[in-house]
């Protein structure tokens, strides 16, 4: 019986020294590729740091739990560094498994998962705008709830998903993002503040966009009075008062546009009127009634 044991004993041992031997290979292999990884995203080599965010999220599977904060963080970073290599698709299927992860992790109403759906928002800014703005909007909802909906962190996230989804041309969207802003940062700051005149100029940009040109006209005059009545001017300051004038200028141009579209507009449904017009007065005359049965009595003759 010891016979069978002792050799049965030795093969365990082999076992155990194989698997400790692997496992030590696997994390050697992922502490590599993340050290790799953390050194090439510091030099601002996205498209080579890539590699080894991968690598070090696939080896990270078989040594951490996958609710851990180890794979949560790798997710994360993986995901931005799709982002920042132009993969926007890709990146945003990977936040949508850091979202699940990061819920888990630290719960539905934790800042990190608002974190994250600022980001997954940026990432299908120029995918999916109304998955943008669903991300977005869940992430300013825990910050609502973390700092209040008065709070200037409320405000700042605000302005920057407006801005994010401005650039993706998605203005139909924003104006509640500018809206929320620009009361706060009013009440905090007055009319005459650099954050005032930001959102001021973005209001008047998404009119703009819409052709409301009484509106555009009224945000973009306070931009511009913000902003000259600031002592002084830094180069970002110079150049949003470049552009707020810029637009500005532009309204008249924007005007007469508007008003030639709204002519032609008038033209276009004068003209389907007069054709329908045309056609009915074309139209065949009624069928005549139908002809009395032979069984009716003839007129009396007069």
């Amino acid at each position: 019986m010891s016979k069978i044991r002792i050799p049965l004993l030795i093969f365990l041992l082999i076992s155990a020294n194989a698997a400790l031997s692997q496992a030590e290979d696997v994390t050697k292999q992922f502490n590599d590729a993340y050290r790799a990884f953390q050194s090439l995203n510091r030099d601002g080599k996205p498209e080579e740091s890539l590699e080894f965010a991968r690598k070090a999220l696939d080896l990270a599977q078989s040594l951490f739990d996958e609710n851990s904060e180890t794979i949560a963080a790798l997710s994360y970073s993986y995901a931005l560094n799709l982002m920042d290599v132009g993969q926007q698709r890709e990146s945003a299927r990977e936040f949508s498994k850091t979202v699940k992860i990061y819920t888990q992790v630290y719960g539905r109403d934790s800042e990190s998962l608002a974190s994250v759906y600022f980001d997954e928002g940026r990432a299908n800014s120029g995918i999916s705008r109304g998955k943008s703005r669903r991300s977005f909007e869940r992430g300013i909802n825990i910050i609502s709830d973390i700092y209040g909906a008065s709070s200037l962190y409320f405000a700042d996230i605000n302005v920057q998903a407006g801005i994010i989804l401005s650039e993706g041309a998605n203005y139909a969207i924003t104006e509640r993002f500018f809206e929320r802003a620009l009361n706060i940062y009013e009440n905090e700051f007055g009319r005459d503040n650099l954050y005032t005149a930001l959102v001021n100029f973005h209001l008047g940009k998404y009119h703009f966009a819409n052709a409301d040109v009484s509106k555009s006209e009224n945000f973009l005059s306070n931009a511009i009075v913000g902003l000259e009545s600031l002592d002084s001017k830094g180069d970002v300051d110079q150049a949003l008062l470049a552009a707020a004038r810029g637009l500005f200028d532009r309204l008249n141009e924007l005007e007469a546009v508007r008003d030639e579209y709204l002519r032609e507009v008038a033209r276009n449904i004068e003209e389907v009127a007069r054709r329908s017009r045309a056609i009915s007065s074309q139209q065949p005359p009624s069928a005549p009634s139908q002809a009395r049965s032979s069984s009716s009595s003839p007129p009396s003759p007069q």
